[in-house]
């Protein structure tokens, strides 16, 4: 894929970040909301599939309705004051691991193991959804935003990864500017700094220039 290519990306990872894309543009138009929505999409045929995702849960893990709670006014306060017992660290600990249910997110373990007889709590089950041709403006654009977004996310992480595995050794650099304080240097896939504590004393640097750099840290 010339994506891949251009910007150093592995092609799965590419597909990957496609695939979210549409996705995303799968349930802004069809999806309802709180859906978890994944897709997969065919390199060769162009093909995308759909499937609704929900976690398995155990209904020990449900939490119950929140508590209300009451608002007074300071006058109110005065007549009456509501005693509150502040939670235990163990009932903290408790809500945390536990969830508010929701049928679009969640699925009970009695229900998934109708449909899949060997699924755990904390397993996710995934349901076909039917395949759309056709997508909105905003849902065209939302795909857009999420392959630029994470196309960048993901070359950035390439980069690190690439000059992480060069941290001292010896690189080349051309001189992009020159500040007070420090030396910009063109690497390659990314930008280095040279500051003033680490130039040569009475060297003389110009725009253009190619230095050859110790690499101290990323």
């Amino acid at each position: 894929m010339e994506i891949a290519e251009d910007k150093g990306i592995p092609q799965e990872k590419v597909l990957e970040i496609i695939s979210e894309a549409i996705a995303a543009a799968y349930k802004k138009d069809y999806g309802k909301k709180k859906q978890k929505v994944i897709a997969q999409l065919d390199p060769k045929t162009g093909e995308a599939k759909f499937w609704q995702v929900k976690l398995v849960v155990d209904e020990k893990m449900i939490l119950e309705e929140p508590i209300e709670k009451v608002k007074a006014t300071k006058k109110e306060t005065k007549k009456k004051q509501t005693k509150t017992k502040k939670p235990s660290s163990t009932e903290t600990i408790e809500n945390k691991e536990k969830i508010h249910f929701n049928p679009e997110r969640h699925i009970t373990l009695e229900e998934a193991k109708k449909i899949e007889p060997k699924i755990k709590v904390g397993e996710e089950i995934k349901f076909p959804l039917k395949a759309e041709e056709v997508y909105g403006r905003i849902a065209a654009q939302t795909a857009k935003q999420v392959i630029l977004q994470k196309l960048k996310e993901a070359e950035r992480e390439e980069i690190l990864k690439e000059y992480q595995s060069k941290e001292g050794e010896a690189i080349s650099g051309i001189v992009q500017r020159i500040e007070q304080n420090a030396i910009f240097l063109d690497i390659g896939r990314t930008s280095a700094i040279l500051p003033k504590t680490e130039q040569v004393p009475n060297e003389f640097y110009r725009p253009g220039q190619r230095l050859k750099l110790y690499v101290l840290k990323i």
